[in-house]
């Protein structure tokens, strides 16, 4: 059986102070990408994913231009995507793949 894969649009994103965050659409499947590129190659940030019980799923910090993981998150529901501590205001770009059940 073939495996469906839905990817998010890919979306642009400006941070302001430093930081950025909104909420995804509902979702049900397993995360297996996510992709977050700054503009600049120097630029740090942290990224976050939360769930809507509070509990974060995936994190990175001190990351330094681009996250390109391949993941297994479980997700079921709305989770907030936050970029913080970003050392310019810039354009960011985040992609989630998610298989779907």
């Amino acid at each position: 059986m073939p495996i469906l894969v839905h990817e998010e649009k890919p979306i642009g994103v400006v941070t302001v102070g430093g930081s950025w965050t909104a909420n995804t659409a509902s979702i049900n499947g397993l995360l297996k990408q996510v992709v977050v590129r700054s503009t600049s190659d120097d630029t740090m940030f942290d990224f976050s994913l939360t769930s809507d019980l509070a509990d974060v799923v995936y994190r990175r910090t001190d990351v330094t231009h681009l996250i390109n993981e391949e993941i297994e998150v479980p997700f079921h529901g709305v989770y907030t995507m936050a970029i913080t501590n970003a050392t310019k205001n810039e354009a960011f770009t985040i992609l989630l793949s998610v298989q779907e059940r």
